[in-house]
């Protein structure tokens, strides 16, 4: 995996004016020696956005939002490292050669096949966008307006329509210098058995899905209404998997609804096409919707880009919609990402989110997302109610661990901490049973659902102990550079609060009792003797001997904590990164040299924060 040399990653950062750069997003004024701003990442009307043109970088004080000018536009723009550097390169007349960007023969190939396949989708969607707007699209846009679909929409989503032919679309784009092959990879002809090709979408109206970048990598396609259901085949057809459209990794509506994301932090989940576009068209902007699949891990990570904090879902109520929160919770549990569901209302039948958006507009919309309810507890009350009825604290004990079964595979998704302990605190509460004899049933379900081990093979990884009784207490092992950081705050949490909040320390703690207490000092002072013994009761020794000696013997003088607290911090966030930077370089192993393309840039990513640690370490212990 060759990635753009650190020589000429560093030119390009040397001659970008990083003020210059930023300010074509966000307004920024002097102020001192830096340059100050309303941050574009979160809704604010007081700036706490500041730019420092000395080592440019940023720094948001409000969401926390932290980097340099390729991160900042990587988080902006939703583009992948390569290409924002390569963009700023040409700006600034940094010649990156291609050798730097390709390795070998085969990658050189799929470049190639990438840049086809992209100009193939484009030239296809606007082929069918300019159908739909002549004489050949009245049909469909009399349709379109029955559905309350603009043309407003209909330029923003590039909506199109299909030929109702075989052979419509090679002509067609041949003068574009677009040929049969380039469709073919695209997905958009379908080859036959015998030789030849023919059009995989015919008279259907054509919805173009996006990357995150707003360039088109694939299409959804929707039968005519009256069409004859054995000539026009599945209501929706979506483009195959290509090199480009892979529909576990793409969300319908993105590229226009990422702004509102990032501004509200929360998505709107939806399932179909003319439900994000008719949300759209409501103000509901952040409306996005999966594409024939269920959320999934990348969709998550797409979103998490967007510095989405909580998926709200709305989907139709049928069988599909009624599945989709338990399907979504595998998605976003593991993540942490927070999730709610908001139930369309049942009367008079299905309805779909666009319909409700016609019916009642965005305010109806927004009070009935007001009304959502957390995932977890639409899981509880969905479970409790299919095996309990209404009296869930009087059913039976049979009823009630049947209702616990079913819970079970969502808490078992939840990692260790907090979030699986409130889990598990509602279900308890809900079916009226003892917290600690529902942990010993969860418990008990994991290891009776475990294989069972062979002698001869030894563990890939240490597993984690199952959890003790209530009585007792499994000792948190704490990484010693978050020890350090964590005794510092506790000696000076007065004089340290806002630094170990400006780190980020309680994310660098295990989930769980010490990630709690460092959230309370920072919140307001604990005495000394009380933090240590929750450390005690928490913490391994090791770690506790060093939080100790922090505290007392090697306890360092308040002006010097201030350095040796930001110290510890960028430490444990080098070990950390270590660890993910050591599973992507397993990822590549385990899956082989198909996966090194999908992964390079994620593992750039890693690289340029590591580097980025190092160098503010470096300045740290230059400085003390």
């Amino acid at each position: 995996m060759l990635l753009i040399p650190e020589a000429l990653i560093e030119q390009v950062r040397d001659r970008v004016d990083v003020v210059a750069v930023i300010g074509r997003h966000v307004e920024l004024k002097r102020s001192g020696r830096t340059w100050k701003g309303c941050c574009v990442f979160h809704g604010e009307r007081t700036p706490s956005f500041h730019v420092y043109p000395e080592d440019k970088h940023f720094k948001c004080y409000g969401c926390g939002a932290y980097g340099d000018v390729f991160s900042f536009l990587q988080r902006l723009e939703g583009k992948e490292f390569p290409e924002v550097v390569k963009a700023l390169a040409q700006e600034v007349g940094v010649e990156i050669p291609e050798a730097a960007e390709e390795d070998s023969a085969e990658a050189r190939r799929r470049r190639k096949e990438r840049n086809e396949v992209l100009a193939a989708c484009d030239a296809a969607a606007r082929y069918w966008a300019a159908r739909l707007q002549s004489r050949f699209g009245g049909e469909a846009r009399r349709y379109l307006e029955e559905r309350g679909i603009g043309e407003e929409a209909i330029r923003r989503f590039r909506i199109g329509i299909s030929a109702d032919g075989w052979g419509d679309l090679v002509p067609r784009v041949a003068e574009k210098g677009i040929g049969a092959d380039a469709l073919l990879r695209a997905g958009l002809l379908v080859e036959k058995e015998k030789g030849g090709a023919y059009d995989r979408f015919r008279n259907r109206l054509m919805f173009p899905i996006a990357g995150m970048d707003g360039q088109v990598i694939g299409f959804g396609g929707r039968v005519m209404p009256g069409e004859a259901s054995d000539k026009a085949g599945a209501k929706y057809i979506n483009t195959p998997e290509t090199p480009l459209y892979k529909k576990s990794k793409v969300l319908y509506g993105l590229e226009l609804a990422r702004e509102s994301i990032r501004k509200t932090r929360t998505a709107v989940l939806v399932e179909g096409y003319f439900d994000v576009i008719g949300l759209h068209q409501a103000g509901i902007a952040n409306a996005v919707a999966v594409c024939g699949t269920a959320l999934t891990e990348e969709h998550v990570e797409l979103l998490g880009r967007c510095d989405c904090r909580e998926v709200t879902i709305l989907f139709d109520g049928d069988v599909a919609g009624l599945a989709a929160p338990a399907k979504a919770a595998a998605a976003l549990f593991p993540a942490g990402v927070s999730g709610k569901v908001a139930l369309l209302p049942s009367q008079g039948g299905k309805t779909d989110p666009d319909e409700y958006a016609r019916a009642h507009g965005r305010a109806g919309v927004e009070a009935l997302l007001a009304k959502a309810t957390p995932l977890s507890e639409h899981l509880i009350d969905r479970a409790v109610e299919r095996a309990c009825g209404g009296a869930p604290r009087d059913a039976a004990l049979e009823a009630k661990l049947a209702a616990v079964r079913e819970i079970t595979p969502f808490v078992r998704m939840m990692p260790e901490g907090l979030a699986r302990s409130v889990f598990e605190d509602a279900i308890a509460k809900r079916l009226d049973l003892d917290l600690g004899a529902l942990r010993a049933e969860l418990d008990g379900e994991r290891l009776r659902r475990q294989p069972p081990a062979r002698p001869e093979a030894a563990p890939t990884s240490p597993r984690p102990p199952p959890r003790t009784a209530p009585t007792s207490r499994v000792k948190l092992l704490l990484p010693g550079p978050a020890a350090d950081a964590l005794g510092l705050l506790a000696a000076f949490p007065e004089q340290l609060a806002g630094i170990a909040d400006e780190e980020g320390l309680p994310g660098l703690m295990p989930p769980g009792p010490l990630a709690e207490l460092a959230r309370d000092l920072i919140r307001e002072p604990i005495p000394l003797d009380a933090a240590l013994a929750r450390m005690q009761a928490a913490g391994d020794e090791d770690s506790f001997r060093r939080v100790r000696d922090i505290v007392g013997p090697a306890r360092p003088p308040v002006e010097r904590a201030v350095t040796e607290l930001r110290k510890a911090a960028v430490k444990s966030k080098l070990e950390r990164l270590g660890l993910e930077m050591g599973e992507a370089e397993r990822r590549v192993a385990r899956a082989g040299s198909a996966a090194v393309d999908d992964l390079s840039t994620h593992y750039q990513r890693l690289v340029n924060q590591k580097r980025d640690l190092q160098r503010r370490l470096q300045s740290l212990e230059r400085s003390g």
